[in-house]
């Protein structure tokens, strides 16, 4: 196909001065308009891994790159966010002195200094920015200390690195998943010790989970999900389910725990649905009932602002048998202190979003062409 960059949407203004109070929560000393329009990202003669949503993909410190992982084939796509092209693709390798193993990598981070953290079920891989290994990290009781591991304590492999890559936090949890989680565990990279910070922000989710069981044996299940971010170097716990936010303090080692009252959205999952199904027919239809209900999306920093969005959806109307669900933002100060929520219009459902130059970006697929909507906000304080 030829390359392309051009803009697909002209510019709409959309207003929050509407006199329609509903789709507003005025009087918090800010306000909002903004500015949306699509632009897809030149793939030369090069066809984009799509399948996952972006869903193992990045963006640099500088945001001027996205790397894009295809698990499959181990490719790695490199996007210049600057230009909206394609700018090469890396083959990694399972084998050799670059290889990164087998398994199957589901996340990937961009640390600070450029290199990549890939997430794979029993380890995680550090390369560089062009794909050489640079170190495996694996974490059990032969790797750490610190801690004394129980006979099926293990540490969660999707959990978060620091910027500066010398901290990682992840979920301990049971090996079998049949026991809660008892909470973090916050690791020194260069020390390999664990610090296990008790907490039941994750163990309390596992009231919403739908379970298919058939003939008395785990078949599938679908739960909530909790969002590990580091905002100003602090450690940010938030989940779908709950209008809440933890924030670990590493100096005091303490965990403050924030929830807030949203009057546009819910501000919590009601477990109206079974909660344990038979048949993958119930089990469709639990998670159906389930989707009427609030999902508050992770925590994004808009560094020029030095403010944070939270995007969430909740049922809007139902049209015959299908939910409607709205967008509504958030915005929290530095402090998490709830400033303002507003309904936002025609965004795309997007599960990656990120800022870049102060736009905030969301992920489309069009005819399987890689594209973003952008939303350009213009804030103004009273």
């Amino acid at each position: 196909m030829n390359k392309y960059h051009f803009t697909l949407a002209a510019f709409a203004l959309f207003s929050c001065s509407s006199s329609d109070k509903s789709d507003e929560n005025s009087g918090m000393g800010m306000e909002l308009t903004y500015e949306m329009d699509t632009v897809m990202v030149d793939p030369g003669d090069h066809f984009f891994f799509l399948n996952w949503g972006l869903g193992i993909s990045d963006l640099t410190q500088d945001e001027k790159l996205l790397y894009n992982l295809n698990p499959e084939s181990l490719l790695l796509e490199v996007v210049d966010m600057d230009a909206l092209a394609l700018k090469e693709t890396i083959q990694l390798e399972k084998e050799g002195p670059n290889g990164i193993g087998g398994g199957f990598i589901s996340k990937l981070q961009v640390i600070g200094n450029g290199n990549l953290m890939l997430f794979d079920f029993n380890k995680i891989v550090e390369i560089s920015p062009k794909g050489e290994l640079i170190k495996k990290y694996e974490f059990d009781r032969n790797t750490l200390s610190g801690y004394e591991f129980d006979e099926t304590d293990v540490v969660s492999y999707m959990g978060i690195f620091s910027t500066d890559g010398k901290t990682y936090v992840g979920e301990l949890e049971d090996e079998s998943f049949r026991k809660p989680a008892k909470g973090l565990a916050v690791i020194d990279l260069e020390k390999m010790e664990l610090n296990f910070v008790p907490t039941d922000a994750i163990s309390k989710l596992d009231e919403f989970r739908i379970m298919l069981e058939m003939n008395g044996n785990a078949m599938m299940s679908t739960g909530e999900t909790s969002y590990m971010k580091f905002i100003n170097g602090e450690l940010v716990l938030t989940n779908t389910a709950m209008n809440e936010v933890y924030i670990y303090d590493f100096t005091m080692d303490s965990l403050l725990h924030k929830t807030f009252e949203s009057t546009l959205t819910g501000n919590e999952r009601i477990k109206n649905f079974p909660t344990q199904v038979d048949t993958r027919e119930a089990l469709f239809e639990a998670s159906k009932e389930k989707r009427k209900q609030v999902k508050f999306g992770p925590m994004i920093f808009q560094k020029e602002e030095n403010l944070i969005w939270r995007i969430s959806t909740d049922m809007d109307r139902m049209i015959s048998d299908s939910v409607v669900t709205k967008d509504v933002v958030t915005f929290f100060d530095a402090d998490y202190t709830m400033l303002k929520e507003q309904t936002l219009k025609n965004l795309s459902n997007s599960s990656n979003r990120f800022f870049k130059d102060g736009m905030l970006y969301n992920f489309l697929n069009i005819d399987d062409e890689l594209a973003f909507v952008r939303l350009k906000p213009n804030l103004e304080y009273d």
